[in-house]
């Protein structure tokens, strides 16, 4: 079994690469989505997510989005607490996810692979890229944000990319095609 992770930065086109290998069928797991998940509904997580940040981290039995943001935005400390308790969880739940699939080849698709340190549990990275004003623009419609927002989140995100660790770097914009980058990926691979 083969498995890929697929990160870049916000706006660069994760989502749009993961869809084209599911048309490929490649099983990908979203790592976002599933952290929300577990931390909703993973027992461990939300006793030690409790006992670190209080009672109000869950608002009607839900993970308290606000709340967290308020005491993670600027908080190098909670932040990395909070990653500590997540991360593993969702690693190991992605080995379980992978192994049940019997798939060939599967992928995941996270912005913090190396942060999570997921780099050790996969075979192959991509790193999907746009130009800055490709992903303003995506930014400020997806999120309707102003552009200095979306230059902030560009510029947060940039510093921990880690594009120089990558397998391959794949360009999504109006001249490249993913779909073609993927196919010749996936063709080259050896399995």
């Amino acid at each position: 079994m083969i498995s890929i992770g697929i990160t870049g930065i916000i706006g660069s086109g994760k989502s749009m690469l993961s869809q084209v290998f599911r048309s490929m069928d490649i099983p990908v797991y979203d790592a976002d989505t599933r952290a929300k998940e577990l931390m909703n509904n993973n027992f461990a997580i939300r006793i030690r997510l409790k006992l670190e940040f209080g009672e109000e981290t869950y608002r009607n039995d839900r993970i308290n989005k606000e709340y967290l943001r308020k005491i993670v935005f600027g908080n190098e400390k909670n932040r990395q607490i909070i990653n500590s308790i997540v991360h593993p969880a969702v690693k190991n739940d992605f080995i379980a996810w992978r192994e049940k699939t019997g798939a060939k080849i599967v992928a995941i698709e996270s912005a913090i692979i190396f942060d999570a340190k997921l780099e050790d549990i996969l075979d192959k990275i991509i790193f999907v890229e746009a130009a800055e004003d490709i992903l303003v623009k995506r930014i400020c419609f997806r999120d309707n944000v102003s552009e200095e927002i979306a230059l902030n989140k560009i510029k947060l995100q940039r510093e921990n990319a880690g594009r120089e660790k990558c397998d391959a770097i794949f360009i999504n914009d109006r001249n490249h095609s993913l779909i073609e980058q993927a196919e010749n990926f996936i063709n080259n691979l050896k399995y």
